[in-house]
């Protein structure tokens, strides 16, 4: 999700933001974790609606005694988000009852507003959601590792964040330190997981399986070599960007749509390079403009249009399946760059709302205007979970790099699971 109080691609509002890491090794695991050396591996349930991969969720739990949380893995965002116990429009999530919890706190006590530009659906938001809520501390665990005195946000939800499947969010941006009022600092929840429990690695992998139910999986403190094959292409992050608003910001040195460079159709030349961020909790591909997105879908078939105000386009099913391209960004700098694609099989995120036999592209643009970083007023993209499910990601905060690689395990090689709507 695009946390707008953070990174702020937009003319108008911000993108996004920071992380989570924390504490001491437990005895007992979960069904749902396995361990290997001293990594641990979280399993990651897909919400699907119809051929559309949403999200992906693993279960983490908070306070003494534990109580469990469905929560979005998020490269986007920075904190642990999580709804309270009085909250009457958080839907039917499990909220968090801090009176049950022998080790809460209800310091800092900070008020905490975040709002996120992008939501758990395809369709644009008509305006960002957000929460209203209180920085407090408890024991937060993840895959077996714990995290002591942890502050994370408890919440009333607004707009789209109570009719996700997830109950909360977990943030996984690369600032080791974040503040919530602009003065006081905090560890974030994945370098306090990483920290507090010694873990050799400040690494981690996520491996999807799109299409799939089950069988993804986040690696903590390492990566999982049985989930990828051939070399890993590392590609440095966008320092500067990167450390100014604690996203996972690289930079986009070209686009191709199929073997043909993607060119402006207003003066026939290449597009100017850009930066983007890249976030596990959007469906989505954001471009950077209107203009970007006409010059994309220009490339690609003059019957793909417009649906809506707020930056969907789309056309018939059919027709939108029979033109579906491939679309490859160059990435990186410094002499080390990457060709990351995005399948043509991903291209159609299925039929519109309200529009039946439409469907929506993949590519969107931004409603409230040019999407610009802070920085250098460069074009700035969003590639979300589209782009990265088409590969074995590793992220590495301390090195300040990603790695990209061929994913080993395919859909059709997963045991069990299942398609379709995931359960809420």
């Amino acid at each position: 999700m695009k946390n707008l109080t953070s990174l702020a691609f937009h003319a108008s509002i911000a993108l996004a933001a920071a992380l989570i890491r924390g504490g001491p090794t437990s005895n007992t695991e979960t069904p749902s974790v396995r361990r290997s050396a001293e990594a641990v591996e979280v399993e990651l349930t897909n919400w699907i609606r119809g051929k559309t991969d949403l999200q992906w969720q693993g279960t983490i739990t908070v306070g003494t005694p534990p109580q469990k949380f469905n929560v979005i893995f998020d490269t986007g965002s920075s904190a642990l988000l999580l709804p309270r116990s009085n909250c009457t429009t958080c839907g039917p999530h499990n909220l968090f009852d801090s009176s049950k919890s022998s080790t809460f706190s209800s310091q800092p006590g900070v008020h905490v507003t975040p709002q996120f530009g992008t939501g758990s659906d395809t369709i644009p938001l008509v305006e960002p959601q957000g929460a209203n809520c209180s920085v407090v501390t408890d024991t937060v665990s993840v895959g077996g590792l714990h995290s002591l005195n942890q502050q994370f946000l408890l919440c009333e939800y607004g707009g789209g964040l109570a009719g996700q499947p997830a109950d909360g969010i977990v943030g996984l941006g690369p600032a080791k330190t974040s503040t919530w009022d602009g003065e006081d600092s905090y560890e974030t929840p994945y370098w306090r997981l990483v920290n507090s429990n010694n873990l050799s690695s400040s690494e981690f992998g996520i491996s999807y399986l799109p299409g799939e139910r089950t069988g993804s999986v986040i690696t903590i403190g390492g990566t999982d070599p049985a989930r990828y094959q051939n070399d890993t292409n590392t590609v440095p992050l966008n320092p500067e960007l990167s450390i100014l608003r604690e996203g996972w910001v690289i930079d986009v040195r070209s686009v191709y749509v199929g073997v043909d460079e993607l060119k402006s159709t207003n003066r026939s030349q290449p597009l100017n390079p850009g930066v983007s961020l890249l976030d596990t909790g959007t469906a989505f591909i954001l471009v950077p403009d209107r203009q970007t997105a006409e010059d994309l879908y220009a490339q690609i078939s003059e019957e793909i249009q417009p649906l809506d105000a707020l930056g969907s386009w789309g056309c018939g099913c059919e027709t939108l399946d029979r033109v579906a391209k491939e679309v490859t960004f160059e990435v990186g700098r410094d002499g080390l760059a990457a060709n990351l694609t995005v399948p043509a099989r991903f291209f159609n995120l299925g039929e519109y709302p309200g529009q039946p036999g439409v469907c929506q592209a993949l590519y969107l643009h931004p409603p409230a205007g040019p999407a610009r970083d802070p920085l250098h007023q460069l074009p700035a993209w969003v590639f979300g979970s589209p782009l990265l499910k088409s590969y074995y990601t590793v992220w590495d905060a301390e090195r300040m790099v990603m790695g990209f690689s061929e994913p080993a395990l395919q859909p059709s090689d997963h045991c069990g699971g299942g398609k379709g709507e995931s359960p809420q």
